[in-house]
């Protein structure tokens, strides 16, 4: 059963789609309020952006809760990502007022749009595919959820359910000395992320309140460490 979410759009190209191919692959549809995600198949959840919503989360940080979300939850994860750079940019700027000038803004756009597929591709378990129209995601989609799944164990989460890492994000952030409670919520409001935490600067990281050379220090090289864990 393909699980639809049920906020969708109503008429939005990409479900009508969607639904015509599952229906043409005998693949069974129903909507429902999906917390997480825009498509989930068993324990393989989608996340279908236009490269215009994809920029514009990129921008305000939520892409990166929304794939902690999706990677705490779901066995398998993909972003699926359709249309132009061009239009990306083209609408960022138009509807954004911003004191970098052209081209500079662009450049800037440009490479925080593919910087953030870099992203997800080097630093996260999710798979990231861009296509040039709603047509080749939907294709994706159906494609995925036909083929035969590999035998595994399987946790099959309550899509319905509401359900946020605000709890984990701030184990993970108290448990470095000199983190409270506080600095922790003040990072999470101001990043979004222990991953977008966790690239910044020093420097940047000291423009909260509460957060020194001596602490920012300690946070980077905490979440940024690759020594082995000892068992």
């Amino acid at each position: 059963m393909l699980i639809i979410d049920s906020r969708e759009k109503e008429g939005s190209k990409l479900v009508k789609l969607v639904e015509s191919k599952a229906r043409s692959l005998n693949i069974q549809t129903e909507k429902k309020w999906i917390e997480i995600g825009d498509y989930v198949f068993d324990d393989v959840c989608f996340e279908a952006k236009s490269t215009t919503d994809f920029l514009g989360s990129v921008i305000s940080k939520r892409l990166w809760t929304q794939i902690d979300n999706m990677d705490r939850h779901y066995k398998t994860n993909i972003v699926i990502i359709y249309g132009t750079i061009q239009e990306a940019i083209f609408n960022v700027k138009k509807y954004s007022k911003a004191k970098i000038q052209e081209p500079a803004r662009s450049i800037m756009l440009n490479n925080k749009f593919l910087g953030a597929i870099g992203r997800i591709t080097l630093d996260t378990d999710v798979k990231a595919f861009w296509v040039p129209t709603e047509e080749e995601a939907s294709l994706i989609i159906t494609a995925i959820c036909k083929m035969k799944p590999i035998q595994r164990d399987v946790i099959r989460p309550e899509v319905f359910k509401r359900v946020t890492t605000d709890d984990l994000r701030l184990d993970v952030l108290t448990s470095i000395k000199g983190v409270s409670i506080k600095k922790a919520k003040l990072l999470i409001k101001e990043y979004g992320s222990v991953m977008e935490i966790g690239e910044q600067t020093e420097e940047e990281l000291q423009y909260l309140d509460g957060v020194g050379q001596v602490l920012a220090s300690r946070i980077l090289n905490t979440l940024n460490s690759e020594k082995k864990v000892k068992i």
